[in-house]
């Protein structure tokens, strides 16, 4: 018999608080950055560092390795196309017949 306590209602309470205050936290980062703005109205603010993380672009830079190169070990050979077979296949698991009965001796 498996015996599994019920969890703790104040531990699972913690839980929920800390989630909602996580999701609340981002609701309130979002509404920041979204109504920031600044008295004398230049586009750009070298020293705020929420204009700068929020115009920062990513740059992209070219791969310094090269692509590996697989050697061809064996050529692969198609095989051809078999025959149709015929209407009366051989069964491939086939025994041979029981012996003939032989002329009475």
């Amino acid at each position: 018999m498996d015996f599994q306590p019920r969890p703790d209602p104040t531990h699972r309470s913690w839980r929920v608080a800390v989630a909602v205050l996580c999701a609340l936290l981002v609701v309130f980062a979002g509404v920041v950055q979204v109504a920031h703005t600044h008295a004398d109205q230049m586009a750009t603010h070298a020293d705020c560092s929420l204009c700068v993380a929020a115009h920062i672009s990513v740059q992209l830079t070219p791969s310094l390795a090269p692509a590996p190169v697989s050697p061809v070990v064996t050529a692969v050979e198609i095989e051809p196309i078999c025959a149709r077979a015929t209407a009366l296949s051989t069964f491939a698991l086939f025994t041979r017949p029981p012996p003939a009965a032989s002329p009475a001796a």
